[in-house]
């Protein structure tokens, strides 16, 4: 594995798409309601991000595999909260 320009970009791109995640987790905790978030979409982002994971481990590429970790725990913990919080 080599570290370089497509590299760092892959980094940075990775970073702001995986953190979006945050913001919708910080409002559920905060609202304490997931009423309007889709189970259906976080669960196929949630598909999507772990496949990526392991086509990361499959290139060695770290941007792929550290993000898309990042995304599924950002996004996961918005599935869970969904799931806790149902019937409120």
């Amino acid at each position: 594995m080599q570290f370089d320009l497509a590299e760092a970009v892959g980094l940075v791109a990775g970073a702001i798409g995986s953190c979006a995640f945050a913001p919708q987790a910080w409002k559920i905790l905060k609202d304490k309601s997931a009423e309007d978030v889709s189970f259906v979409t976080y669960a196929m982002i949630c598909s999507g991000a772990i496949l990526w994971a392991i086509y990361g481990f499959l290139r060695q590429s770290p941007a792929i595999i550290l993000w898309n970790v990042v995304a599924v725990s950002l996004a996961g913990a918005v599935l869970i909260l969904k799931l806790r919080l149902r019937g409120r």
